[in-house]
């Protein structure tokens, strides 16, 4: 059986279980605002200039020394639904599952059959 590390008295007094979570795995709320989780120096230059020609980015830099910051910038200002993500995730996982195993009703290809409605 594995045992947590003990929280600080500090941590335990707020009773904050967020707080509590975090400092048991060593992030800061401050610290996971204000760092990417994604190190975008990895992507190629085409990369970085289809990102900021599909998102209108002000700019006509063209070194990776100027693509990245600009980049970084607008990534860490979008807004992220996760119970949205999450929920399409688990539908699309869902879909493949049936789709694999021939599960999946047959599409409508928008022509009518000549039933229904008239």
């Amino acid at each position: 059986m594995r045992t947590r590390r003990p929280l600080s008295t500090k941590a335990m007094a707020n009773g904050n279980d967020d707080d509590d979570r975090e400092e048991y795995l060593g992030v800061s709320r401050s610290s996971r605002r204000n760092q990417p989780r994604v190190d975008l120096s990895k992507l190629e230059v085409p990369t970085l200039k289809k990102y900021r020609r599909v998102f209108k980015l002000n700019g006509n830099v063209e070194s990776k020394e100027e693509l990245v910051p600009t980049v970084a910038r607008h990534f860490a200002q979008q807004v992220v639904d996760e119970d949205d993500i999450l929920l399409n995730f688990a539908f699309s996982l869902k879909k493949q599952y049936l789709a694999r195993r021939g599960l999946l009703p047959a599409k409508a290809n928008g022509k009518s059959s000549g039933k229904g409605k008239k």
